[in-house]
């Protein structure tokens, strides 16, 4: 048995935050750092987002978002984070990142290549250092001192490690102290944090010398202690400096208070103390559970009646610091100081605001706050600071004083300041702070996956159902969040559109819709035929147009829009036409005497290709009248670059660039501002003047100046820059712009944020001409004058990164060329017979072809078009890149370059290879002599901006979203298009046109608002509001069952009288915070409106919790030989210790009744047929082959469903607690709670129920969730356990290890650093499979995915192998780590082996499973890797990528 495991989807839940200047460059401003299990992510704040007018606001608004920057995943999760500025690299921040066990990795964005680069790496893993112990290890904590002068990491709980930042050092050398050197007593760590304001580098450590628990607090309590330790990192000296003992038992937490403060903060559950070494302590209780348990002075604020237990905290500013609970409120302590404002006399506590369940606080700019959370989604939050004057304080006051008094009192104290402040004081208490928040973003997060399902698609359109259709289309239901966070989310894995109206257009090619009118709709959709073209004119329905404005005797070749949609533009084969206002304006005949063959058009320019590879350009003149200017390309330096280089041209396009990227570099390197550039915050440089004023005049004039006079006029000191004086006046004047604009943007948190305003930058749009060559050069030239000023060489190798060409580059290729040519002719024919190599699947001619890029395009994607990303397509492959703005020491050139986007797009649906292990021929294929484009950019469709679709065979929607960069969706549901066209109108708002390859149907379509395209799995999220545990789809009543819970405080106990259970209140006083046990309840869902059903709600008792929930088809006696489907659930009543643990087995079913009037989806209720109560405790459900198979802690019972009774069958003595129970036919697995996973088997002619299998390794993690992996005629089994590996099992009685059949085989473990609670087994995805022969295909259809969701949101799949892709794909995993450098470090066999790690384990097989993640790397490689690395797995590199794209497409389902 053999497997493949892929997460599919990155990480949604957010574990970590930070905030820092993280990406190089000069003006790049600060970004909010993100990390989620192992999905890193960078935002910025971009302030200037526009949202379109909606429900809530009538016309566009500026809102700000957090906009991602830079996305990674690492191989494994990360335990803690830390920032700092070590001094490798004095300009940035960066991250330091600890794993498991106590390995530690500093990383930062590396400024050349934009990608996460590796600057230090410490493993501090010793047998010596673990004492003996193989689990329960303290997690590796990092902290950095706030002067960045060292950080600190604690190692498995008993050694500290000092990694010092020596300034001149080049290295980090990190030395290890045991803890016990320190000080004898120094032991269990519960935190440490670094202390701001100390000479040296000190460390405050939160400890429990002695432990103590809650049932022993009256014997010992007040155990925790502090201690200040001050490091001398250059003698590597430590000294105690401060302790302090008795703290609370119930500490668990420090924060650091930066200075003039000082000291820090020490959270308990119920109690918050603030300790200095200079001031006595001072501190609060939240409730009175803590009464008579310290001896602690605390001030009584006892009246919250809450509890800090799991909450997170930040300082923010002026002693104020947001307290996050585990409820979902957010808090704000405040640090009362005394007069001088040097001392903290007391602590103030009130609560601020809902927001999500925090796992992390960060301030980021100014007035924002980020909440980043594990339960629910993470906000960003603007906060205002309101002074709130008490009521009783007031009317005191104003019954006692006139107003004339008043008014003297404050002016005595502008007067006289301090001396009558300390008689003011009792006053100034009675003035009350409190912060106003408002949530300016959120980013979405579906975890954690407690449950999942499939159900019937929803919003699919009846023209896609096919019946012919033999692969599944279903949504997936997710029970995610907790508490009030709690929510359905239902996810899409491919795009299905909203289809409005479909008709036959036979013959037609290519479609695009032009023209304006007033409202923004389309006026015209043009249809390219072979040999003509038809126009349609767009109302309330598509009439074909009578007037001949456009040319319709040739076939179009592209059509567009300039100024701003007023002029419609049609290219057809030889001439241009210009249409406005229901008539021609202009028809262009073009000068060349082969067709055209590829157009481009962006306002104000029209760039035309011809067969010969001829390229024209036009652009848009308004005088003496508006018409099309032939721009004489032969006149430009094009025409020399182009007789230089000699090639062939083959492909086109212009791109308007709005992201202020793309600059010229000017003698000396710097940028070069385009002349009508408007001022930007940062981006303000002036390059030819050197003489600059002193910065405190900027601070002493420069606002001022600002607000009194305004904005100076720009133009005016240019004209006499020459003179000192002048030059002086110019730069003071752009400093007062830059501090005017800062001072506006402050209130809007731009000011440490790069993001471009698009209303200051709309005036200095630029615009490039993008030229491919045949010889797989790229070249970029400026409009109009098309001068070169950017050459990207072999870029049909795709190597990681694209920087320009440099002169020397440049020749050398000249003489290669030239050697090449006379090699070429002395060669004698010298051919390998080694039929595996790659020269032989690939002749010269293909060669070319896979060189050839067939089309190359920069498109402005993300918010505003900030993200400029270049899309080519080439051996048939879409391939990105994104640009990014980097030195480039050519004058004149862009300083930019470009980084691979980790996605790759094929568009072939047949294998590379044939069965002569040749290279097939091409499915591109030119029609007719023409190819038309693949790559489709659009502004807007529906709730979509800037985005791109690539046609073909495998339609792909790109999106650049801002919650995790580049995005890719296929729409693969309507087999190829080949045409496609963004499309606006009266009926279907922003939406889009697209032709099918098979039918040639038109459809116009729109997509579905309410589902979210930037996530990586397209996604809606129903609130509930209550936490959600588990989903369930009932096919036949096409309707949801989900169980839910709300927590209900509760002060009764239960106590056993005379044989039977009695309550026992136990009254507590107002301010004891009660248990709240949940009250479970089970609610229908409908899918038409996603709300709970009217009138279904079944309560279930107090204490009794749902344990299992299944839809299980019984043995019936209403059929015969048939199944009826039914509800089953499974309960559990714990009323203590002394009451027995009873619970309930109920059927029930879903019946149709007349709905109520109004109430469409009130058509269903529940039925309950059965409701019994059982001897113990039902733990687990499933139906097994008619029967019903129910564990019941340690038992399991098989049951038979007659007479609206269960009959009992059959039973077994199992382990401890039997949880969970999956059936396939007649065996089934069974998950207890301390024993692993046992194979279940029934015999039902004997009715005999045995054991027949089990997993009996010594040191099996406890488990959390099994499933089948079925191959065909061979099943595999599946478990995950608390660590977050994945075990493959297979019961081999014939293999020795396996002791006769009683032991399962553990073919595969792997650790993917994510807990998984949830799988789902799916029927592969065939449609896109071309399969040699029918016994192939009919293996592969038989091979089923099992799918899994994470708790911490993301997805992925395993997949059955066969043995000769599971050999290749080994190899390639063994030796893909020498060539491609892992994230932080991690190396993959280590952060990938199953944990805790064994000396072993059935070692020697244990590595059938292939990891995904890390063998889906070689699709980014570059080409020369590829083949170097394929050859020496002796394969052609056509032969892995086969493999790997043929488990994509299996993987991607409907």
């Amino acid at each position: 048995m053999y497997g493949y495991l892929r997460e599919t989807d990155d990480s949604t839940a957010i574990n970590y935050s930070a905030y820092g200047k993280f990406l190089p460059g000069e003006n790049t401003g600060f970004q909010l750092l993100t990390i989620g299990a192992k999905f890193l992510r960078i935002f910025r704040v971009n302030p200037y987002v526009l949202k379109e007018p909606g429900e809530d606001n009538e016309e566009w608004q500026q809102k700000t978002k957090l906009e991602c920057m830079f996305s990674c995943r690492l191989l494994n999760k990360c335990q803690s984070v830390a920032v700092a500025r070590v001094p490798q690299l004095p300009d940035q921040d960066s991250i330091l990142m600890t794993f498991d066990d106590a390995k530690l990795s500093i990383v930062a964005v590396n400024e050349k290549e934009r990608n996460m680069q590796t600057i230090s790496l410490h493993a501090f893993e010793n047998e010596y250092l673990r004492d003996g112990f193989t689990t329960y290890f303290n997690p590796p904590i990092v902290r950095t001192d706030p002067a960045n002068r060292c950080a600190a990491s604690l190692v498995y709980g008993k050694h500290i490690a000092i990694l010092p930042f020596h300034e001149n050092s080049k290295r980090i050398l990190s030395y290890i102290i045991p803890l016990k050197q320190i000080d004898p007593r120094l032991d269990n760590v519960a935190d440490m944090v670094f202390l701001e304001g100390y000479y040296e580098p000190t460390i405050l450590f939160l400890y429990e010398p002695l432990q103590t628990t809650p049932g022993r607090a009256c014997v010992r309590y007040d155990t925790m202690c502090i201690m200040g330790v001050s490091v001398n990192i250059v003698d590597r000296q430590f000294a105690v400096v401060w302790q302090t003992a008795n703290l609370p038992m119930d500490c668990n937490s420090l924060l650091s208070i930066p200075k003039p403060l000082g000291g820090a903060v020490v959270f308990g559950s119920n109690t918050i103390v603030y300790l200095n070494q200079a001031v006595p302590p001072c501190g609060i209780v939240l409730n009175s559970c803590y009464d008579g348990f310290t001896k602690f002075p605390l001030k009584d604020m006892k009246h919250l009646k809450m509890t800090l237990d799991c909450s997170t905290s930040v300082y923010m500013e002026d002693g104020r610091i947001a307290v996050g609970s585990r409820e979902g409120d957010l808090y704000l302590l405040r640090l009362v100081t005394s007069s001088g404002g040097a001392t903290v006399k007391s602590l103030e506590f009130s609560k601020v605001c809902d927001t999500s369940i925090a796992f992390t606080l960060t301030v980021c700019a100014p007035g924002h706050l980020f909440v980043g959370s594990r339960l629910g989604d993470s906000q960003l939050l603007e906060y205002t600071l309101l002074k709130v004057t008490k009521e009783s304080a007031k009317k005191q006051r104003l019954e006692q004083q006139n107003p004339s008094e008043i008014e003297l009192d404050e002016d005595d104290i502008e007067l006289y300041g301090g001396a009558i402040e300390m008689q003011q004081n009792d006053d100034d208490e009675q003035i009350s702070e409190s912060l106003q928040f408002r949530e300016l973003d959120r980013l979405l997060n579906v975890g954690p996956v407690k449950s999942m399902c499939f159900g019937r698609p929803n919003y699919m359109s009846n023209d896609l159902i096919d019946a012919k259709r033999k692969d599944p289309v279903f949504d997936l239901v997710t029970a995610s969040g907790h508490g009030k966070n709690g929510a359905l989310c239902v996810h899409q894995r491919s795009m299905r559109p909203e289809i409005i109206t479909s008709s036959l257009l036979e013959g037609a090619e290519q479609l695009w819709a032009v023209g304006r009118k007033e409202n923004e709709s389309h006026k015209y959709l043009i249809v390219s035929r072979v040999r003509s073209t038809l126009i349609l004119e767009l109302g309330e329905e598509l009439v074909e147009l009578e007037e001949q404005l456009f040319v319709t005797n040739e076939p179009t070749v592209a059509a567009g829009e300039l100024l701003q949609g007023a002029l419609a533009v049609q290219v057809t084969s030889t001439c241009i036409a210009l249409v406005t206002d229901g008539q021609q304006m202009q028809e262009v005949h073009i000068d060349s005497n082969f067709p055209v063959v590829q157009a481009s058009i962006v306002d104000p320019y029209v760039a035309v290709l011809t067969q010969n590879g001829r390229p024209l350009l036009y652009e848009l003149a308004m005088e003496p009248y508006v018409h099309l200017r032939e721009v004489n390309v032969n006149e430009t330096s094009f025409a020399t670059f182009s007789e230089q280089i000699s090639t062939q041209l083959t492909s086109v396009s212009i791109y308007s660039d709005a992201s202020q990227i793309m600059k010229k570099n000017t003698v000396d390197g710097r940028d070069e501002k385009p002349e009508n550039a408007a001022e930007n915050g940062h981006h303000v440089a002036v390059p030819k003047i050197k003489k600059e004023i002193p910065d405190d005049d900027a601070m002493l004039y420069g606002e001022d100046d600002d607000f009194l006079y305004g904005d100076a006029e720009e133009d005016e000191p240019m004209v006499a820059a020459e003179s000192g004086e002048s030059s002086t006046r110019l730069q003071n004047t752009r400093k007062r712009k830059r501090l005017g604009h800062d001072a506006i943007m402050s209130s809007r948190g731009g000011e440490q944020s790069d993001a471009i305003d698009p209303t200051r930058t709309y005036s200095s749009i630029t615009h490039w001409l993008v030229v491919a060559h045949d010889n797989g050069r790229i070249t970029i030239h400026s409009l109009p004058d098309l001068e070169l000023v950017y050459q990207i060489g072999r870029f049909s190798n795709v190597p990681e990164l694209l920087v320009d060409m440099t002169v020397e580059e440049e020749e050398k290729e000249k003489k290669a060329k030239q050697t090449a040519a006379q090699e070429k002719e002395k060669e004698t024919e010298k051919k390998k017979d080694d039929a595996k190599n790659e020269e032989d699947q690939v002749n010269s001619e293909m060669k070319k072809l896979c060189e050839k890029v067939v089309e190359a395009q920069i498109v402005g994607m993300g918010i505003n078009q900030a993200h400029p990303v270049l899309i080519a397509i080439i051996d048939e492959e879409v391939v990105l890149y994104e640009m990014f703005a980097s030195y480039n020491p050519q004058p004149g050139h862009l300083g930019v370059a470009f980084r691979k986007l980790p996605h790759l797009i094929g568009l072939r649906t047949s294998p590379y290879v044939n069965i002569d292990g040749k290279r097939a021929p091409f499915e591109m294929e030119m029609e007719h002599g023409k190819r038309y484009t693949l790559i489709h950019p659009f502004e807007r469709i529906s709730s979509i901006n800037n985005g791109v679709m690539i046609g073909g065979a495998v339609p792909t929607l790109l999106v650049y979203g801002a919650w995790g960069g580049m995005q890719t969706h296929q729409m693969t549901i309507d087999g190829s298009i080949k045409a496609f066209t963004p499309f606006n109108n009266e009926n279907v708002l922003h939406g889009f046109v697209y032709m099918t390859q098979q039918k040639s149907e038109l459809r116009i379509a729109r997509m579905h608002p309410d589902f979210d395209y930037d996530m990586p799995y397209p996604v809606k999220k129903i609130e509930v509001g209550k936490t959600v545990h588990n989903v369930r789809y009932l096919m036949n009543s096409d309707i949801y069952a989900v169980v839910s819970s709300v927590p209900k405080p509760s002060n009764k106990i239960w106590v056993v009288m005379n044989d039977d259970k009695q309550e026992e209140i136990h009254e507590k006083d107002e301010n004891f915070v009660l248990p709240a046990p949940p009250k479970y309840t089970l609610n229908l869902f409908s899918s038409q409106d996603w709300a709970a059903v009217p009138n279904t709600e079944f309560e279930f008792e107090d204490m009794e919790a749902v344990t299992a929930m299944e839809d299980v088809p019984l043995k019936s006696e209403s059929r015969y030989g048939g199944l009826d489907t039914y509800l089953a659930l499974a309960t559990v009543n714990n009323y203590g210790e002394e009451v027995l643990v009873r619970g309930r087995i109920i059927l029930c079913e879903v019946i149709e009744v007349v709905p109520e009037p109004g109430q469409p989806t009130s058509n269903r209720k529940i039925k309950v047929l059965y409701d019994k109560e059982q001897k113990g405790p039902v733990t687990g459900l499933c139906a097994i082959n008619g029967l019903l198979l129910s564990g019941m802690g340690q038992k399991v019972f098989i049951w038979q469903f007659k007479d609206n009774d269960l009959m009992g069958i059959s039973f077994l003595d199992m382990h401890y607690y039997v949880y969970q129970l999956h059936s396939i036919r007649t065996i089934a697995l069974a998950l207890d709670a301390r024993e692993s996973m046992s194979l279940i088997r029934f015999q039902e002619e004997n009715k005999a129920m045995s054991i027949a299998s089990r997993d009996d390794r010594k040191c099996a993690q406890a488990p959390m969730a099994s499933e089948f992996l079925v191959d065909g005629m061979h099943i595999g089994f599946l478990l995950s356990d608390e660590h977050g590996n994945i075990t493959l099992f297979s019961y081999s009685p014939e293999a020795p290890e396996s002791n006769g059949g009683e032991r399962l085989t553990v073919k595969a473990a792997i650790n993917i650093g994510t807990n998984i609670n949830a799988f789902l087994r799916v029927k592969g995805h065939t449609s896109l499979l071309d399969s040699s022969s029918p016994e192939e295909r009919e293996n592969i259809e038989q091979r089923m995915n099992t799918i899994f969701g994470s708790l911490d949101g993301s997805f992925g799949y395993i997949r059955p192998l066969t043995e000769k892709s599971y050999r290749r794909l080994h190899f390639l995993q063994t030796f893909i780590g020498s060539v491609t450098p892992q994230i932080a470090g991690l190396h993959i066999k280590g952060a990938r082996s199953s944990k805790p790690s064994q000396p072993i384990v059935n070692g020697r097989n244990a590595r059938n499973l292939i990891d995904g993640d890390v063998v889906e790397q070689y699709l980014h490689l570059s080409v020369y890797d590829k083949t170097d690395l394929a050859r020496r797995l002796g394969v052609g590199r056509y032969h892995i990528l086969d493999d790997l794209m043929q488990l994509r497409r299996m993987a991607y389902y409907y």
